[in-house]
């Protein structure tokens, strides 16, 4: 019962990425995935599938509920509006100690997908070109280039090392060997709709566009006829190499630093199977209006011809190479421990890039370690700077030690789901709406495990300390009486 009960208090919690806080927890192999000098306490494991999911979006219900939408939305946090997710499934990893060694291998799929239309862009669908007072603009020039979307898929094959130099340092060092699956974007480094006043009564709206979009395959997938052909060869034209290094260090008994970098080393170009580039002007001469009947455009009134047009200049391309940068990540961290090292306090600076997101954050941590049967990790992290708005984040993580050497670690995100009063534009308190819900976390893995042995010596040595100071006192009377 006692079990069930922590795990509905963990999936009540929250993360930006609740993984991340693996990085300092003891008895999880999984955390050499991100910091390869970490201190897993490990003989020998075998860690099955895992996942680790996030979904997240670049606004909250907040930003555009509570006030008048034309308001909220000319303060939207973030440039462009939409939704995004990125999901690592670590499919295997085996590993032991071998005296002042640790070895370990793994393999992982990892796969990136976002979507986002600029503010502008919305803003025009919603108001046309009306200007925050409702007025028209008659030299309106729209820029929405920040529209986007990419998909990604790529796996990953690594061998890692680990050594211990005396009691306090550990250096670490992984070798991947990354294979880029499929990758497909729609971009525009220019796309826009901007209105000129001709002035004889008459306005000319011309569409502007520099963009493309380009479909890649390492795997031999074909994305327009829906078949997959696996192409060894080009699947290793396609794959990349790159090394992680990280280094944890004992300053005293109290004290531990640790630091790891990831995504060392190039990457790789692909050239488009499918390609259709989008670059052109599109003209529509001959608009007028009368401001006594309406003051308003409608950005419908076109669709069709543009549609006709559209298909005029999209035309099949090359699409050229694409280049592929590896998984980026680094991490910097300062922890104190308590005397019996069961709790731990720290600080832990963030850095990731992938295709979906990129961002920089600094958590304060506490990690814990209540005996090998559990292991509780809790932050708050506070994005600095991100490819999209991000909100600060409550995360939780635990490793729960069942029977047989097997263990369940898991974590979720929902802090930011909390019921939260808004009131709405006509004075409605709406109670129960999560206003700072912008993304959501999960991740489970379970792996089979056996401890190094130093542990039991370190509970034993305690023990002995603590039957010697009871005996003290027993020990002193004896001789005062004699």
């Amino acid at each position: 019962m006692k079990r069930f009960w922590l795990a509905a208090l963990c999936l009540a919690s929250a993360s930006l990425g609740a993984q991340d806080l693996l990085y300092a927890q003891r008895g999880n192999p999984a955390a050499l995935l991100l910091n390869p000098a970490a201190d897993v306490d490990a003989r020998v494991w075998l860690a099955i599938p895992a996942l680790n999911a996030t979904v997240q979006t670049s606004f909250a219900p907040g930003d555009v509920l509570g006030d008048d939408l034309g308001t909220l939305w000319r303060q939207f946090p973030s440039e462009a509006a939409g939704a995004l997710t990125y999901t690592d499934i670590p499919l295997l990893s085996l590993g032991f100690k071998s005296k002042k060694s640790t070895y370990w291998l793994g393999s992982s799929l990892n796969v990136d997908a976002s979507g986002l239309v600029d503010r502008d862009l919305i803003g025009f669908a919603l108001w046309g070109m009306k200007d925050a007072g409702g007025v028209i603009d008659l030299n309106y020039n729209g820029n929405f280039n920040q529209t986007s979307v990419v998909a990604s898929a790529r796996s990953n094959l690594h061998l890692g090392w680990q050594r211990e130099f005396g009691k306090k340092l550990r250096l670490g060092a992984t070798v991947n060997f990354t294979q880029i699956l499929a990758h497909a974007e729609l971009h525009f480094d220019s796309l826009g709709i901007r209105s000129t006043d001709m002035g004889n009564g008459f306005n000319e709206l011309m569409l502007v566009s520099q963009g493309s979009v380009a479909a890649y395959s390492g795997a031999g997938i074909d994305f327009l006829n829906g078949t997959f052909n696996v192409d060894a060869d080009k699947l290793l034209a396609t794959s990349f190499a790159t090394l992680d290094l990280g280094a944890t260090y004992d300053l005293g008994k109290r004290w531990r630093l640790a630091g790891s970098i990831q995504g060392l080393g190039g990457g790789t170009s692909l050239a488009s199977d499918t390609a259709v580039s989008f670059n052109g002007r599109i003209p529509f001469e001959g608009f007028s209006y009368s401001s006594s009947v309406d003051t308003s455009l409608d950005a419908m009134a076109y669709f069709d011809t543009l549609i006709i047009q559209i298909q005029d200049f999209a035309k099949n391309s090359s699409g050229g190479l694409a280049s592929f940068s590896p998984l980026s990540r680094v991490d910097l961290a300062a922890y104190w421990r308590s005397p019996k090292k069961t709790h731990q306090l720290g600080l832990h600076y963030l850095a990731r890039s992938r295709p979906a997101l990129s961002y920089q954050a600094l958590a304060a941590e506490y990690h814990g370690f209540y005996g090998r049967r559990l292991q509780l990790s809790a932050s708050y992290t506070q994005p600095l700077t991100g490819s999209v708005a991000m909100r600060p984040s409550v995360s939780v993580q635990t490793t729960l030690r069942l029977a047989a050497g097997l263990a369940l670690n898991f974590g979720t995100s929902s802090a930011n789901m909390l019921p939260q009063p808004v009131t709405t534009a006509n004075g409605d308190l709406t109670v129960g709406l999560p206003a700072n819900l912008d993304r959501l976390n999960v991740n489970v893995g379970l792996h089979w495990m056996l401890y190094e042995k130093s542990y039991r010596k370190e509970v034993k040595e305690r023990s002995d300390v603590k039957k010697a100071k009871r005996a003290a006192p027993k020990a002193n009377r004896a001789t005062k009486t004699n």
